[in-house]
């Protein structure tokens, strides 16, 4: 996503990026009548999250190489927020004494890195793996797919809709099994909630730069494709630069972050690059926040593994699914997206890694690490799978994929995404929405070239 200019040595990254005692020790010598070494590189954004794909993979390391004793496994987990991991993983894959064989890509990405050169096509390798084929269900094969080629295994899924505080909508006398049908019911309950709860948040609504993609989906899209007017149209196969849905979904979002009426968290908080993690942890389950419109994942930080446990979220917390604008059919909105492990182009071990990436997504080894990070899994037999069956909610959770939305899987749509968080946070800062539009509309026609863009 970004240029950094030269490459870094492994030495180097390790130094930078790796988290002191969390390596998995391995050889790094590979001898040629000996194991091959398979790194594996993965985004953790620290204490207080749990290391939770860390703890997946420490606990399957055992058994993947107790079943291949001709592989070794280097876990490289990299702590950072998603905007630097992105950063990071770009800059590792940009050469092969720094690329890792196995890699962690958000799936809005595989595009652009598969362009770039960084990701190994999986066709053949897909094609000799018939569960494949036969489990993951199609909308999670065509994700990471693109211009004819798959580039990665997709570990799971999500839906986003609003959990709110039942307690504290009581207080405030509001309903406690609330579904708003429009964004003006929203606006309405948080209204309510800053007049007869003094001291707590009303609303929180992922924006700005330093939540990176966090602010564009949980955010802005979530808005945009409730107006129903797109951020990219596939009959015109143009980018939009302006629209009636985008103004729309700026005003709603100042609006939430008016001074003067502020709806929203404080600044130090929406613009730090860990408010997801202050939401989950902290405003929640200390009653602090009413309204958070979040995804699907949230009550993985409760669970009793989770980065806070709460025993009481499932009678506090409430899920109500997102309304389009007006409650214009087919009435609500929700966007999925997740994640998925890639093979570098530059591995030197091709082989040997699909073996772990194929032994790491057994049906038994996802249901768990779906259910520890709070994921809907992407292959159907996971979902029988008595760990995964007994979570609460999935049975809500998958019901709302029927209408979701993705995120277009472009290569030019990681330079979008930032001119929208950049639009968003001219907002909140008092930019007007007409002048936010413009300079969103100009940005965008320098990065997708003439003839690739219309205003609606």
């Amino acid at each position: 996503m970004h240029s950094l200019g030269k490459n870094l040595t492994r030495l180097a990254l390790v130094a930078m990026f790796a988290v002191p005692g969390l390596l998995v020790k391995s050889s790094t010598v590979t001898h040629a009548a000996g194991p091959v070494t398979i790194t594996i590189a993965f985004g953790e954004q620290g204490p207080p999250s749990g290391y939770l794909d860390l703890k997946w993979w420490q606990s399957i390391v055992p058994q993947i190489e107790a079943a291949n004793p001709n592989i070794k496994i280097k876990l490289e987990p990299i702590v950072a927020s998603e905007g630097d991991y992105y950063t990071k993983i770009d800059l590792m894959m940009r050469s092969a004494s720094t690329a890792p064989d196995l890699i962690k890509e958000d799936s809005f990405l595989v595009g652009s890195d598969a362009t770039a050169g960084y990701l190994l096509p999986l066709n053949k390798y897909l094609a000799s793996w018939p569960e494949y084929k036969q489990q993951w269900y199609p909308g999670m094969q065509s994700i990471t797919t693109f211009n004819g080629n798959n580039y990665g295994v997709m570990n799971g899924t999500d839906v986003r809709g609003i959990w709110y505080n039942k307690v504290l909508f009581k207080k405030a006398g509001l309903p406690t099994n609330w579904q708003p049908k429009s964004w003006a019911d929203i606006l309405t309950a948080a209204r309510t909630i800053k007049a007869k709860l003094p001291g707590v948040i009303p609303m929180n609504l992922y924006s700005g730069i330093p939540d990176d993609e966090g602010s564009t989906m949980q955010g802005f899209e979530m808005l945009l494709y409730g107006t129903h007017d797109p951020l990219y149209d596939y009959k015109t196969s143009k980018w939009v630069t302006s629209s009636q849905g985008m103004k729309d979904a700026l005003t709603f979002l100042q609006t939430v972050y008016n001074p003067k009426a502020l709806l929203g968290p404080t600044m130090d908080i929406a613009l730090n690059p860990l408010v997801g993690n202050e939401v989950g942890d902290t405003l929640l389950p200390e009653g602090k926040l009413a309204i958070d419109l979040d995804g699907s994942w949230l009550p993985s930080f409760w669970y009793p593994t989770g980065a806070a446990p709460w025993p009481q979220w499932q009678s506090v917390m409430g899920f109500a699914k997102t309304p389009t604008q007006f409650g214009q059919a087919p009435g609500f909105i929700t966007m999925s997206g997740g994640w998925a492990y890639s093979i570098s182009a530059k591995s030197a071990n091709q082989d040997a890694a699909f073996q772990v990436l194929k032994a790491a997504n057994s049906a038994a080894n996802l249901a768990n690490f779906d259910v520890l990070i709070g994921n809907i899994a992407p292959r159907k037999d996971v979902a029988a799978m008595p760990v995964y069956a007994k979570v609460p909610l999935n049975p809500l959770f998958t019901s709302l994929v029927a209408f979701t939305q993705f995120r277009p899987a472009f290569p030019a749509y990681a330079k979008v995404s930032l001119q929208i968080q950049e639009a968003m946070e001219l907002v909140m800062n008092g930019t007007a929405v007409s002048d936010a539009i413009s300079n969103y509309g100009d940005a965008i026609k320098g990065i997708v070239g003439p003839g690739n863009y219309e205003a609606r």
